[in-house]
């Protein structure tokens, strides 16, 4: 039972310096987006403004996975790591798409 809550424990921070990361990535596009033209400038507002949506629902559902630790069930695991591979491929989008 202990090993279980030890691995919860190691994943949630795992994914929590990976959010910092997202979160460092989108202030950069952020930077961009006021140094580009009007056109792209708009774009890349949408973008991010879709990135931060879904940077705040991983953090949510990292938050709760983190509340439930031991007891998480199976779906509330599943639900974080799915939330985690559309968000990760949102922002790799995102970047190649503006760099």
């Amino acid at each position: 039972m202990e090993e279980g809550k030890k691995d919860v424990q190691v994943k949630t921070e795992r994914l929590e310096e990976q959010l910092k990361e997202w979160g460092v990535d989108l202030e950069k596009l952020k930077s961009r987006a006021n140094k580009a033209r009007a056109d792209a400038k708009a774009e890349i507002d949408r973008e991010i403004t879709s990135l931060r949506a879904r940077l705040n629902e991983a953090q949510k559902k990292l938050a709760e996975l983190k509340t439930a630790g031991d007891a998480a069930s199976v779906e509330m695991r599943k639900g974080v790591e799915n939330a985690w591979v559309e968000l990760r491929k949102a922002f790799e989008s995102a970047t190649a798409k503006f760099k």
